[in-house]
């Protein structure tokens, strides 16, 4: 079995035990890929509403965040005490609005996010 078919078994594992855990309350997802040196972890716990077009959060249940590492750039968003969404992006403080470079940078994390979900799903899907 080449390196490529070991990592799709690896990926499609990851997926399958983060789909039986998803259904738990308050449960945390947790994603990592590593291609050929190109980083990305994805970790997320609570309920996580996207924004209609995917490239913000709308919405995070108290105690819930979002956390998106890519090659070294970090993202974090969780729920304020007031509900609102707060982030800290690449070791910042905790702002209610991030500036146009951590918007662009929340944009992509979203979109990617959403992809890793969709394929969960689709394993699933594909599961049963």
């Amino acid at each position: 079995m080449n390196s490529y078919k070991k990592m799709q078994a690896v990926v499609l594992g990851l997926a399958l035990m983060a789909i039986t855990t998803s259904c738990r309350q308050n449960s945390t997802t947790v994603i990592e890929t590593d291609d050929n040196g190109s980083t990305k972890r994805i970790e997320y716990s609570g309920q996580v509403v996207f924004s209609k077009d995917k490239t913000g959060i709308d919405y995070i249940s108290k105690g819930g965040y979002v956390k998106f590492e890519r090659n070294g750039r970090k993202i974090e968003a969780e729920n304020d005490s007031k509900g609102k969404v707060t982030y800290k992006y690449d070791g910042g403080d905790g702002v209610a609005v991030l500036g146009a470079d951590g918007k662009q940078f929340l944009a992509q994390a979203m979109q990617e996010i959403s992809r890793e979900q969709d394929k969960i799903r689709a394993a699933a899907k594909k599961a049963n």
